[in-house]
């Protein structure tokens, strides 16, 4: 591999993953990188389009060009080859269907769901796309993204006045519940889905129909869908560092 190539990566996942711009020296620091090394880096990555650059606080951020692949990529990414093996295993062991969704906005997409082998269930269809403030999902996302990620979702118009509460429930418990929806008539229980990049990707979880909802149950199936979050984050972090790994076994034979 090419360790010039590696470096660039690495420098660009940063700056991604930061919650805000970001200057040379901490990028250095964060990377264990030389100053040099990463300006010339964001120099390039500037001049391809990759980050932006603030002139007065001398820190850089992702571009529109960043977002707008990010969006592409969404669209047709296989979602379904990916997750379903997975979401099946939540639906096992709760016995309700089981969704992925991610973030596009000020709205949330149903990526793939799962339903579980019982005649009555919840069904959402693939590529349901809801207000972030309509759903726990959306409330599960909003709960794990940077302060004015959050300022600006809060700040929409036509905002749930219920969401900021279940915000706050989120961000204590680390997974977002609506016992019913009001016209959905179904309750969700939802966590973030973290990537070994120090990102939110999406959102896991379940849902079932309302009259199947118990306070009894409520703990346990909160905790399976907070289990579940942390295995797709553990799976993504051994990527991550695997990804690290084979950078730095790299750079010991480039640089011999």
């Amino acid at each position: 591999m090419d360790s010039t190539l590696l470096k660039g990566l690495m420098v660009l996942e940063r700056v991604v993953a930061a919650d805000a711009p970001v200057g040379v020296s901490a990028l250095a620091r964060d990377l264990g990188l030389p100053k040099s090394n990463v300006h010339r880096t964001l120099s390039s990555l500037r001049e391809a389009g990759y980050v932006g650059y603030d002139a007065d606080s001398r820190h850089y951020y992702p571009s529109l060009k960043l977002a707008q692949m990010g969006n592409r990529i969404a669209a047709r990414f296989p979602f379904q080859t990916a997750l379903l093996p997975l979401l099946q295993q939540l639906v096992s062991g709760t016995g309700e269907s089981a969704h992925f969704v991610y973030l596009d906005g000020e709205s949330v997409m149903f990526a793939c769901n799962a339903l579980p082998p019982t005649s009555v269930a919840s069904v959402i269809p693939d590529n349901l796309t809801l207000r972030w403030d309509d759903t726990a999902f959306g409330v599960a996302i909003a709960s794990a993204l940077p302060d004015h990620a959050v300022k600006s979702l809060l700040g929409a118009a036509k905002v749930d006045p219920m969401a900021r509460a279940r915000l706050d429930a989120a961000r204590a418990e680390g997974v977002a519940v609506i016992r019913r929806h009001d016209t959905r008539r179904i309750f969700e229980i939802a966590a973030p889905v973290r990537s070994g990049w120090d990102t939110v990707i999406g959102a896991i979880g379940i849902t079932g129909p309302a009259m199947r909802f118990s306070e009894d149950r409520l703990e346990v199936l909160q905790q399976a869908v907070r289990d579940f979050a942390e295995q797709a984050f553990a799976e993504t972090a051994r990527l991550r560092q695997a990804d690290r790994k084979t950078a730095q076994e790299t750079e010991k034979v480039t640089g011999s």
